[in-house]
């Protein structure tokens, strides 16, 4: 338990830096002059970098070992980070963020399933909830922490530094036996044909997960908020899926996890419809529903994650928690490249039509699966 309680706090550490990114990325690039499209794609190569290069993981485990692994994937995010701090080049601004999500992306994956490697039981359910909460509390923390910073302090250095305090604390565990197997191969035909519907919500997650935090302050301030307003959109967001998504990653474990997805999905949608009308009218209801949001994907995530890592044996772990991860980062893409887009095209709705079709679009093919009886969240 010590063990997984460590990994729990990496994660929010790692992801306290992209929380950061999350807000200082988009807002830099728009002061730059960069339309909303470009900052989607400019973005989305944090994920790109993860689709390209996921099967190096596994290899670099093998080839390196764990404790050489850690300390190249922290000490290159910390480079590509700091690199940034001066930089008015678009094709730079993409270099640097292709190695910081690959390196990202590896770490997120390797802590997974780490993680996934020994929770078993009733308490799996939980330990899933806390670490989906651990990735959304990360990121909303950032804008908290860039608040707090002086004046004087460059963001972008302190993020730098920031980002080998979950390195100290991984390989500090990674003294430690090894405790799951790493295949050479990572078989992601395999994981699909077997978990086709969870895989799916994993990448309508992901649409959410990457598209709103990179988008949601640039929404905020172009809707009449303030920038302490703007950034705590994102906050709220990330916030429902720490205490609202824990709360039904741990409720799944005792009830139909099937109809929680789909209760989940339709009332993601119907916050994002409304969530256009209430940032107008009423900023505190805007809150609420994005509380609410984040919630529904924090939950859909976690149990994602748990009934991925009960459906597979340990030699599977990988290629599962990978596959799982790569359905996630895919649907981020094509979130931020949508949303950066459609509001470009359509104003702020913009956003709000996109998670829209998305979320229907889930709706309809899981019932299509449920009518032809196919194995789905059980």
């Amino acid at each position: 338990m010590k063990t997984a309680i460590t990994l729990i706090i990496v994660t929010l550490l790692v992801q306290l830096s992209s929380g950061i990114n999350y807000v200082t990325f988009p807002v830099i690039l728009s002061l730059q002059g960069i339309s909303n499209m470009l900052i989607g794609i400019a973005m989305s190569f944090e994920i790109l970098a993860m689709l390209m290069l996921y099967s190096q993981l596994a290899r670099l485990i093998q080839k390196l070992g764990l404790f050489c692994t850690l300390v190249i994937l922290s000490c290159s995010r910390a480079i590509a980070i700091a690199l940034l701090a001066h930089n008015d080049n678009y094709l730079l601004w993409l270099a640097g963020i292709f190695v910081y999500g690959a390196t990202t992306g590896m770490l997120i994956v390797l802590i997974q399933t780490w993680l996934a490697s020994f929770t078993l039981g009733k308490s799996k359910g939980l330990l899933m909830g806390l670490f989906s909460s651990a990735l959304s509390s990360g990121v909303a923390l950032g804008p908290v922490v860039l608040q707090s910073l002086p004046a004087t302090i460059n963001r972008f250095y302190f993020n730098s530094v920031l980002i080998l305090l979950p390195m100290c604390l991984m390989l500090f565990l990674g003294g430690q036996k090894q405790i799951f197997s790493v295949d050479s191969q990572i078989r992601v035909r395999f994981i699909y044909r077997h978990a086709k519907i969870i895989l799916f919500s994993a990448l309508v997650g992901g649409i959410s997960f990457y598209g709103l935090p990179n988008f949601l302050t640039l929404y905020g301030i172009n809707s009449g908020l303030n920038d302490q307003q703007a950034t705590l959109l994102m906050t709220a967001f990330m916030m429902g899926s720490v205490i609202l998504g824990m709360l039904i990653s741990t409720c799944s474990s005792f009830i139909n996890r099937q109809s929680l997805v789909l209760l989940c999905v339709f009332v993601a949608v119907v916050c994002a419809v409304f969530l256009s009308l209430a940032v107008y009218a009423h900023y505190l209801f805007a809150l609420c529903l994005l509380f609410i949001w984040g919630g529904c994907m924090g939950g859909i995530y976690a149990m994602g994650l748990t009934v991925i890592g009960e459906r597979f044996h340990s030699q599977d772990q990988m290629s599962s928690n990978m596959s799982y991860t790569l359905m996630d980062s895919l649907g981020g893409i094509l979130g931020l490249v949508l949303i950066g887009l459609f509001i470009d095209l359509l104003g702020n709705d913009g956003m709000a039509y996109v998670i829209v079709a998305a979320g229907c679009t889930f709706l309809i093919y899981t019932v299509q699966q449920m009518i032809g009886r196919q194995k789905m969240f059980e």
